[in-house]
C-alpha cells in the first residue's frame, strides 16, 4: 500500500517527502491511531455480534404499547435478538420475573416487598403514565367528581345516568379490571380512597377490551391508560381535570402512576441493552408520541400542557425520586 501524507504549510498544499515516508516507514504516533481505530471498529462490530438471544417481557397493559414499539425497533436494530412481550396486567408480570418466568416485569405499582422479600428485585422507571376515565360516546358529560366516581363504582348511590343530569335516563355500567391489574389498583387507591368496585368484571386484564367493552355497552363507564385513548370511547374529566402533565405536576390530577421494568439479580447483558435503549432518546421520544409523561418531563421544571404539545408553562413540580420513594409509593390494598 502507498501512503500519501500531507501537511498545510503557509499558502500552499505540500508534500512531505521525508526519508522515513520515503522509505516506507509510517511514524509511531499514526500507527497508534491506526491501530486504536481498527480496535474500536472491531470491538464495536464483536458487541453487536454477542448481541443476540431471546428476551421475555410480561406484565402491565398500560406499559405495554410502549414496550411493544421499543421491542421491534431493538431487534431491527440487533437482528440476532428475539424479544418477546405479553400483558396480563401488573401482578402478573411482577410475580413472573420473581418466579423467573420472565426477564423483565412490567408494572404499574411498586413491588411489595412483603410479597417479594428479594432484595435482588430491581426496579427501573421508564416514564409516567396518565390514566382516564372514559365513558360510552353517548353519555353527556364531560366531568364527574371523584364522589360521584365512588358513588357510581363503590357505594351504589348512583347507578343511572340520570341522576347527575348525563342527558339520558340511562342505568350505569361500571367495567371493572380483574385484580391483575395494576391500572385498578392505583384506581382504588387514589380515586376510591382504598374502596372496593362493584360491576361488570373482566376475565383478562386487557386494555383494549375496556375499550371495547366500554364502547360496545350503553352506559359503561371504565378506566384505561391515556395512551390506549381511542375515538370509540369518550374521555372525561375528574373534578374538571383532564390528565396532563401540569395537572400532575400541580396535584390536581390524581390518577396516574410510575412505569416500571422489574429485574431480578444479575441481569443478561441483553436485558441491560434493553433497559438502557427503554431510557434511550429515541424510545422516550416514542413515549412522549403515545402520550405518556416522559423522564425528561418529570424531572423539568417546564412540561408540556398536554404530551406532545410545546412547552408553554411551569408544570411538573415534583422530584421523581421523592414521589416515587414517599409521596406516590405504590402497595397492594
Amino acid at each position: 500500500m502507498h501512503l500519501n501524507v500531507y501537511a498545510n504549510h503557509g499558502k500552499g498544499k505540500t508534500s512531505m517527502p521525508s526519508q522515513a515516508v520515503a522509505r516506507g516507514v509510517i511514524p509511531f504516533a499514526v500507527l497508534l491511531c491506526m491501530a486504536l481505530l481498527l480496535t474500536g471498529c472491531a470491538g464495536a462490530d464483536q458487541q453487536a455480534q454477542q448481541l443476540n438471544g431471546q428476551l421475555k417481557i410480561s406484565g402491565s397493559t398500560a406499559l405495554q404499547p410502549l414496550v411493544q414499539v421499543a421491542a421491534k425497533k431493538f431487534m431491527a436494530l440487533h437482528p440476532e435478538t428475539h424479544i418477546i412481550v405479553s400483558g396480563g396486567g401488573s401482578k402478573t408480570g411482577l410475580i413472573n420475573v420473581f418466579q423467573k418466568k420472565s426477564d423483565i416485569g412490567d408494572s404499574d405499582i411498586y413491588a411489595d416487598p412483603a410479597i417479594y422479600p428479594d432484595p435482588n428485585m430491581t426496579d427501573h422507571i421508564i416514564c409516567v403514565t396518565p390514566f382516564v376515565m372514559i365513558v360510552h360516546p353517548d353519555i353527556n358529560i364531560t366531568s364527574l367528581t371523584k364522589e360521584q366516581i365512588l358513588d357510581i363504582f363503590s357505594t351504589g348511590k348512583i347507578t343511572n345516568w340520570d341522576q347527575i343530569k348525563a342527558g339520558l335516563n340511562q342505568p350505569i355500567h361500571p367495567i371493572i379490571r380483574p385484580s391483575t391489574s395494576g391500572t385498578r389498583d392505583t384506581f382504588r387507591k387514589y380515586i376510591l380512597g382504598g374502596g372496593d368496585e362493584k360491576g361488570t368484571l373482566l376475565k383478562v386484564d386487557d386494555t383494549q377490551q375496556v375499550v371495547n367493552t366500554v364502547a360496545s355497552t350503553p352506559g359503561a363507564i371504565g378506566y384505561i391508560a391515556l395512551s390506549a385513548l381511542k375515538p370509540t370511547v369518550k374521555a372525561i374529566a375528574i373534578d374538571g381535570a383532564n390528565p396532563t402533565a401540569i395537572t400532575i405536576g400541580n396535584g390536581k390530577y390524581n390518577y396516574w402512576s410510575y412505569e416500571h421494568m422489574y429485574t431480578l439479580g444479575d441481569s443478561l447483558p441483553l436485558t441491560n441493552e434493553f433497559l438502557n435503549f427503554m431510557t434511550s432518546t429515541t424510545v422516550q421520544q416514542e413515549a412522549h408520541q403515545l402520550r405518556y409523561i416522559t423522564i425528561d418531563e418529570m424531572n423539568l421544571n417546564q412540561a408540556d400542557a398536554i404530551p406532545g404539545s410545546h412547552v408553554q408553562q411551569t408544570a411538573l413540580a415534583f422530584s421523581s425520586i421523592h414521589e416515587s420513594e414517599v409521596t406516590r409509593r405504590e402497595s397492594y390494598v
